[in-house]
């Protein structure tokens, strides 16, 4: 099948471009025809990715103005390659299935600062997301997950017969338990100057702020157990706060090149007090590496948590007295519930294989051609 891939741009770097990268090329170890529409992407991929590339002029001017060219554009170089099916993965509207990789804008939107909200990228973007949830340009709409599928059928008001949920694969290779736990659990407590007696909570982000860090570090006040943050370094408002409330022995800041499946592997808890996320797939790798999970109910990937059978749900991640209240009801469970917990996210992640997400597309791109 000749698939057409579009997006403004295929580099390294957010969760959307890096399954993008993936996907592409299980999709011609799969044996299909590629052909990337893009105006940007980096020697290392082009040179890595054996596809076809169809590089598009990239307009010099605003963000806004780069939205609308490639928007213009992309979809009628999807017709011009003789593409079977065209998959969009970022603002453009007209394509034959668009996979949604960031939630609901309108929704996210809440939380930015009052001044961000009537900035005219932000403006446009909502334009640009009525216009294919809210339209018909677009036939189907892949999303990660039912809650998102949800949140854009209620605000937009959108058939859910165009909608397929389709759970993101993760590789439970590289992401398993440790061998040896309580040997990876000292070696690392001993790099990042933690007790290894004491219970470490584990953060990653790369945007602290959405995803909770401000509550948490409020609600660690309460917490006998050491947090490490990983992802990104603190601003100075966030190192200023643990400062001043005396947290500085609680907290350590993991270095970049940490790994994260030892970081995994060696903590006791992962905690992601998110405001709002599509899908973080931070959650299914910690899962597959056996780590409990205190997931936050505004996160897509609350769809694969069972409270209290392969993790905890956080149902108001912004309180900190109930993330203290939460954090402390996990750290009180004895070792044989944890171990259950622990074994039971790792079989919750087992059967979400590249090879099951890579058939559950083949099925909706089957249903789009006929």
């Amino acid at each position: 099948m000749k698939l057409a891939l579009m997006h403004h741009q295929i580099i390294r770097g957010t969760g959307v471009e890096t399954f993008l990268i993936d996907f592409a090329k299980r999709l011609v170890a799969a044996g299909h025809q590629i052909t990337c529409v893009t105006t940007l992407t980096t020697p290392e991929i082009g040179a890595s990715l054996p596809v076809r590339w169809e590089l598009l002029p990239r307009i010099r001017g605003s963000a806004v103005m780069r939205m609308w060219h490639f928007n213009r554009l992309a979809p009628r170089a999807a017709l011009a390659v003789g593409a079977d099916i065209s998959i969009g993965f970022g603002r453009t509207c007209a394509q034959d299935i668009h996979r949604n990789g960031t939630g609901c804008h309108r929704l996210y939107g809440n939380l930015l600062p009052l001044w961000q909200r009537y900035t005219l990228r932000h403006l446009y973007e909502l334009h640009l997301e009525r216009r294919l949830y809210a339209g018909r340009e677009t036939r189907k709409l892949v999303t990660s997950s039912a809650r998102v599928a949800a949140q854009l059928q209620g605000v937009y008001r959108a058939g859910g017969e165009r909608f397929h949920v389709l759970p993101p694969p993760v590789d439970t290779q590289l992401f398993q338990p440790a061998e040896n736990r309580a040997v990876t659990r000292e070696i690392l407590c001993r790099k990042l100057n933690t007790d290894a007696t004491r219970p470490v909570l584990l953060f990653v982000s790369l945007s602290h702020r959405r995803r909770g860090l401000e509550p948490l570090l409020e609600a660690l006040q309460q917490i006998d157990a050491t947090l490490w943050i990983a992802g990104k370094n603190l601003s100075a408002a966030q190192g200023d706060f643990i400062q001043r409330h005396g947290l500085a022995a609680k907290v350590r800041v993991v270095p970049v090149t940490a790994s994260l499946v030892e970081l995994y592997q060696s903590a006791d808890w992962f905690v992601h007090p998110t405001q709002y996320d599509a899908f973080s797939m931070t959650v299914l790798q910690s899962m597959a590496c056996g780590l409990p999970g205190l997931v936050s109910v505004m996160d897509g990937a609350v769809d694969h948590i069972r409270n209290e059978e392969n993790g905890l749900m956080l149902y108001h991640p912004a309180q900190p007295l109930e993330l203290a209240q939460r954090l402390q009801q996990a750290l009180a469970l004895g070792q044989m519930q944890w171990q259950s917990l622990s074994q039971a996210a790792r079989e919750s992640a087992l059967p979400l294989t590249w090879e099951r997400h890579l058939q559950e597309w083949a099925e909706v791109m089957q249903e789009d051609l006929f």
